[in-house]
């Protein structure tokens, strides 16, 4: 969970990532950094550490500035969860329900594991404590029993019905896992990459290279101090909702998010004020983590806004007197057209035009659901273009549409990095495809988010080149990191809704 900076001064040594008087378990987070990370321990605790704060428990640091681009860390998994073989599988089937839950006891190789493996899976790594105290209560303690009886690789590890469940519980809240199949072997729980906190604007994001390594990398500026973060719910359009649609989906995590983001103003969900034509901006009230409890849902845990507060007018302003309940729909829909498959892109573009219509109409063009179903429509239509003998919609509607979004993510979410560089690509593929280049498309094409996020080097990277009156480069951009220190930090050009 990421809260805020713990801002003590680390008096750790040049050569350790630990700052030891605040982490426990220092010494065997710096022994299995020296087994784990690729390149040395120096070289790396120059810009990475691990500190500890109540908020945040053990968490990473930047302990240098590190420029957008840059590998953080390299690191070798403690323990991969491999895809489960048929046995296994036709095993896990008589569980119903809690068979997701337990595939990672099934999946690890345990005969190829020694104890201080297994001892560091469960002392190195957070589990919630609500979730475990809600797990003893109910079936998963009983599953756990039954597995350790009818699975000899695990019986073997000597682990207790209780040790097994935090096994899963730690799984669960910390694994990697990319859900390309090619990449399924790599699936795992990382010492070092587990500590990079949630925010809602993340300066980081990770991958698997090749040989299954996990990478973090700096996909913008990262000041010395700063908090390492990456999202925990992907790095697709999920993050460009409310403020109250992003912690419900974090509150199966247990936590409620409170990055810089979410602390602010919820600036993607203005409603229209009824009393004049200004805007108004929830005001959420101040909740804890109590609130959800041992029983029951977390996601209905989260309260939304009693009152609003107009930015004109400034008058507050009843939830009873805004269309939440055409909020709600679309917040339902539009994200179910984004997600159809492209077979169906003629139907769903003009879905999407009345969908956008009617948010605009309802919620106000600033609202996010009224932005996506612009997004998407745009996406929809760049695939008409490609593949219909027949188009409904002309260049100029095109041109408005890319504009308007660019200016929307500039002005609300100028720190969602991967989420502006799938609009630029989406724009630089239009120029592309139609002729000319990004200018019109609502991007400067040599700066085209700004300096300090510096998306040119990152086009470059991918092999495209924006110029003034063209777009040169592949149709579907590659990834060509020949820097050291380059990253792919996943795809940032797909149409993903998480």
């Amino acid at each position: 969970m990421f809260v805020a900076v713990c801002c003590g001064v680390s008096r750790c040594s040049p050569m350790s990532l630990i700052c030891h008087e605040s982490v426990r378990n220092g010494d065997h987070f710096q022994r299995w950094a020296e087994k784990r990370l690729r390149g040395s321990v120096q070289e790396v605790s120059k810009s990475f550490e691990l500190r500890h704060s109540d908020a945040l428990g053990v968490h990473a640091v930047a302990r240098s500035a590190i420029s957008a681009g840059d590998l953080i860390i390299a690191e070798d998994a403690l323990l991969r969860i491999l895809p489960l073989k048929d046995a296994a599988r036709r095993l896990l089937e008589r569980f119903g329900d809690l068979e997701g839950f337990l595939q990672p006891a099934l999946g690890v190789d345990w005969g190829s594991t020694d104890k201080e493996v297994r001892e560091a899976a469960l002392e190195l790594f957070y589990a919630h404590p609500i979730t475990e105290r809600r797990s003893q209560e109910s079936a998963h303690i009983t599953a756990c029993e039954e597995l350790l009886q009818m699975w000899p690789p695990l019986r073997a590890t000597g682990w207790s019905p209780a040790q097994l469940l935090r096994f899963l519980h730690i799984v669960d809240l910390n694994i990697h896992k990319d859900e390309r199949p090619s990449h399924a072997e790599f699936t795992g729980i990382f010492v070092l990459g587990s500590k990079f906190s949630h925010s809602c604007e993340p300066n980081a994001s990770w991958s698997f290279d090749q040989r299954g390594r996990l990478q973090y990398g700096a996909i913008r500026p990262i000041a010395a101090g700063e908090v390492l973060t990456f999202s925990y719910v992907g790095n697709g359009m999920n993050l460009i909702t409310s403020t109250l649609v992003r912690r419900q989906r974090l509150a199966t995590l247990c936590f409620i998010c409170r990055c810089e983001r979410c602390k602010g103003p919820d600036l993607a969900r203005p409603l229209p004020c009824p009393r004049c034509r200004g805007e108004c901006l929830p005001c959420y009230p101040d909740q804890d983590e109590s609130g959800f409890g041992i029983h029951g849902s977390r996601c209905d845990a989260i309260e939304d806004a009693v009152l609003w507060r107009c930015t004109g007018c400034e008058a507050q302003v009843p939830a009873s007197e805004l269309p939440l309940q055409a909020e709600a729909e679309l917040a339902e829909l539009v994200p179910q057209v984004m997600q159809a498959p492209p077979d169906s892109a003629s139907e769903d573009a003009e879905k999407l035009s009345k969908l956008r219509v009617k948010a605009a109409k309802a919620l106000g063009p600033g609202h996010w659901a009224c932005f996506l179903a612009t997004f998407a429509w745009l996406q929809k239509c760049l695939v008409c273009l490609r593949n219909e003998p027949v188009i409904t919609f002309s260049e100029a509607e095109l041109h408005a549409a890319s504009v308007e979004v660019a200016r929307w993510l500039e002005v609300v979410t100028p720190k969602n990095v991967e989420q502006r560089l799938c609009a630029l690509f989406m724009a630089a593929r239009l120029a592309r495809q139609l002729g000319g280049g990004v200018r019109s498309w609502g991007y400067d094409p040599e700066c085209p988010l700004g300096e300090e996020l510096q998306a040119a080097t990152r086009t470059e990277l991918r092999g495209w080149e924006l110029k003034e009156d063209c777009v040169v480069g592949p149709e579907v951009p590659q990834a060509n990191f020949k820097r050291l220190k380059s990253l792919p930090s996943g795809p940032p050009f797909l149409s993903r809704w998480v």
